[in-house]
């Protein structure tokens, strides 16, 4: 029941996961750093919602409008 900024979404720094990464610890409140996009992606993240079941092995940044992309090859690492 978080309440997301309009005018800046991005500055939440809010990730949602696939369900199936669940289970290998990415979990609500979980804090992920991710590295390899680009300087506005790089940093920790934290998990804040889950996808929809159809989707596997994915995670979707709550971003800014106008604002997408896909990337591969990046890591990605739980701050434990």
């Amino acid at each position: 029941m978080k309440q997301i900024n309009p005018d800046n979404p991005a500055g939440h720094r809010w990730i949602a996961v696939s369900r199936d990464l669940e289970k290998l610890g990415y979990t609500f409140g979980a804090i992920v750093c991710i590295e390899g996009i680009n300087k506005e992606f790089d940093g920790d993240w934290i998990v804040q919602d889950r996808m929809n079941k159809r989707f596997t092995k994915r995670i979707d940044f709550l971003v800014n409008v106008g604002t997408m992309g896909k990337w591969t090859n990046v890591k990605i690492e739980l701050n434990e």
